[in-house]
């Protein structure tokens, strides 16, 4: 698939997203939000959002695709806005967001000490300072030969889920002047990517999981797989299981306690579309699409619980779990 083709499909996955919900066409594209879901802690341990729970939002410019948590700020990929910063250090009040724009359109984020590194579509990764997350830097970018999804920060690599490309690994060992990319290329679209070990698990769309060995990150190496019924988007890895967010199928658990050879997944449906997975504890936290965050009970992997629900007002792609709070794009 080459490159236009590929532009073509995600800008159809909006879209599609969109006539989901018209009455939330507006809010998607253009007041996309945080989300914001209140745990107190002992209601956290039990297997569903707490009776009573709240949820606060702060609106975005963009539409954000993407959060990740560190310290007292959340970073959002926030589409043609860039990356946009949002103080949290009071979470039932979030700050109003400050921007650095990029030139492409900001699908995922990854924060390692005081950068921010952006998966940026057409743009590749961009990287940018947020050693005063008041006010970032200006980005720098190393471009990818597809269109960058989700990246995820390992040592001194910068790991890229490059869609049609597959794996980009970009060493930023110098993050003011990323080296070149090099790939690793996969039979699927990779969406997003979670490094564990000597190990990069990408969500590869119809191709499901692809594990990669990158002991020599200058030279990953050849993808193996183990198929999922529905497109793989987001992985998660804890202990000796893949969680993958799988779409049409829902959550997807993946026996990788030998990574050369991944066992069958089990499942457990949801009642919308699983773009993004976390896992804290004995929980794994889906967003689920239309239907909001989806709490699953992973404390016996191979059968997880029933599903629970917490509605947003907006499309949840993605979700961070920090502390008592699950923060949702």
């Amino acid at each position: 698939m080459n490159n236009n083709q590929v532009k073509l499909k995600w800008i159809i996955d909006l879209i599609l997203a969109l006539i989901i919900i018209p009455n939330l066409l507006v809010s998607n594209q253009g007041n996309i939000e945080i989300y914001i879901e209140e745990m107190n802690t002992n209601e956290a341990i039990i297997p569903h959002p707490p009776r009573g729970s709240s949820v606060y939002y702060e609106n975005t410019a963009g539409f954000a695709f993407n959060v990740y948590v560190s310290g007292d700020y959340a970073y959002v990929a926030d589409g043609g806005s860039g990356l946009a910063v949002i103080d949290i250090s009071n979470p039932t009040n979030p700050g109003t967001p400050v921007y650095e724009d990029t030139t492409g359109e900001a699908c995922g984020v990854y924060v390692s000490g005081d950068y921010a590194y952006v998966a940026d579509g057409g743009s590749g990764l961009a990287v940018i300072d947020v050693s005063n997350p008041t006010n970032p830097g200006t980005p720098v970018y190393e471009d990818t030969t597809g269109l960058a999804a989700g990246v995820y920060v390992s040592g001194d690599y910068a790991y890229v889920a490059d869609r049609a490309s597959g794996l980009a690994v970009i060493d930023i060992s110098n993050p003011t002047n990323p080296g070149t990319s090099v790939y690793e290329d996969t039979t699927g679209e990779a969406y997003d990517v979670y490094v564990s070990g000597d190990y990069a698990y990408v969500g590869d769309g119809g191709s499901g999981l692809a594990v990669i060995d990158i002991s020599n990150p200058t030279n990953p190496g050849t993808p193996v797989y183990e198929d999922t019924t529905g497109e793989a988007h987001d992985v998660y890895v804890s202990g000796d299981y893949a969680y993958v967010a799988a779409h049409l199928s829902g959550l997807a658990v993946i026996d990788i306690s030998d990574p050369t050879n991944p066992e069958a997944p089990v499942y457990e449906d949801t009642i919308g579309y699983a773009w993004g997975i976390y896992v804290s504890g004995d929980y794994a936290y889906v967003a689920n699409g239309g239907s909001g965050l989806a709490v699953i009970d992973i404390s016996v992997p191979i059968n997880p619980g029933t599903p629970v629900y917490e509605n947003t007002t907006g499309w949840a792609w993605s979700v961070y779990v920090s502390g008592d709070y699950a923060y949702m794009a």
